[in-house]
């Protein structure tokens, strides 16, 4: 229910009425509800009416000027007030449980020592068997010869008389010897006296080099080549340590909201941040650069650093500072 108050102005008087009506529905800023008077819905319609008119004229009318009575209209200013309608109440509203999947290994074997014999490694090499010793025998070398060829004389150099129809220069060689004269026959027939050369023959005979001796001749061994195998290495064994074998298993974990005490956004100065960020470092949990700045690479693994402590929130908790050994 909302009350309107109406003020009106009648010459120098001043009523102030309270009537019931609606009020627009765009209302500026009321405060405090107030309480409503009994008597603001009170019936204005007496008001309504107008002053009986003068017919006498003003007091103080002046000779010679003309006057008429005049009515001014009422003036209404609109004051709006909110009044409690419904008073306030609490509800109360179940929020469901939040829950985050966590992988967990899942031993399906344990680990153990394998014992594993490794055979002796073999390989061939070849040995050298005397099958007859060496000895000492003697030995008759027989003689050596060589063969030489010698001319021997068969028939000494003679001269003849040869036919030869023409005359021959003396000391020229011709019919196979060397001419010595020339003559010519009563008959008319002309001869040249030949010295032919002597005639040898090649005898060849054997000629003695070295005699026959005797010699201590060492005779060699007789051996054969065996095949044989030999252990290149030997037979052993290994023990390893065989790891437990894992599977993940993916489990809905519960994830309980609960107010925890958090370092205030205007407390990341430049100093906390950097020595956050090596504190992560050192944890293994921060590949990125000392930088000072608290960006998203940061926040992202303060987060999973401290989903280890059991806290999911990327703001840094009071627990994690202590735990970090952190010093703004």
């Amino acid at each position: 229910m909302k009350i309107t108050r109406i003020t009106l102005l009648f010459g120098t008087s001043l009523l102030v009425m309270a009537c019931d009506m609606p009020l627009p529905q765009a209302v500026a800023d009321p405060g405090e509800a107030q309480p409503v008077s009994p008597n603001a819905a009170a019936d204005l319609s007496g008001f309504a009416s107008t002053a009986p008119l003068s017919t006498s004229g003003p007091e103080n009318a002046l000779p010679g000027q003309c006057y008429t009575q005049v009515t001014r209209p009422a003036r209404f200013e609109t004051e709006t007030r909110q009044v409690l309608e419904t008073p306030a109440s609490a509800e109360f509203e179940v929020i469901p449980a939040t829950y985050r999947t966590e992988t967990v290994p899942v031993v399906v074997e344990e680990a153990y020592t394998r014992v594993d014999l490794i055979p002796a490694v073999y390989e061939t090499v070849m040995d050298t068997v005397i099958v007859e010793p060496s000895r000492e025998v003697t030995c008759t070398i027989p003689a050596e010869y060589t063969t030489v060829a010698e001319q021997v004389p068969v028939r000494p150099s003679y001269r003849n008389w040869v036919a030869s129809n023409r005359f021959y220069p003396t000391g020229t060689s011709a019919l196979g010897g060397t001419v010595i004269g020339n003559r010519t026959l009563a008959s008319g027939a002309v001869e040249t006296l030949v010295e032919f050369p002597p005639e040898f023959e090649t005898v060849s005979r054997r000629e003695l080099v070295q005699p026959e001796r005797t010699v201590e001749v060492v005779v060699p061994a007789v051996t054969r080549q065996v095949e044989r195998e030999v252990v290149a290495t030997n037979e052993r064994v290994i023990r390893k340590e065989v790891p437990a074998t894992f599977r993940e298993v993916s489990t809905p974990v519960q994830v309980l909201s609960a107010w925890a005490n958090v370092v205030c956004d205007r407390d990341y100065n430049p100093t906390l941040v950097r020595a956050l960020q090596r504190a992560l470092a050192e944890q293994g949990e921060y590949p990125g650069a000392v930088d000072g700045i608290m960006g998203p690479g940061t926040r992202r693994e303060l987060r999973a650093y401290q989903l280890d402590l059991g806290y999911d929130t990327p703001a840094l908790k009071l627990e994690a500072v202590r735990a970090l050994r952190l010093t703004a």
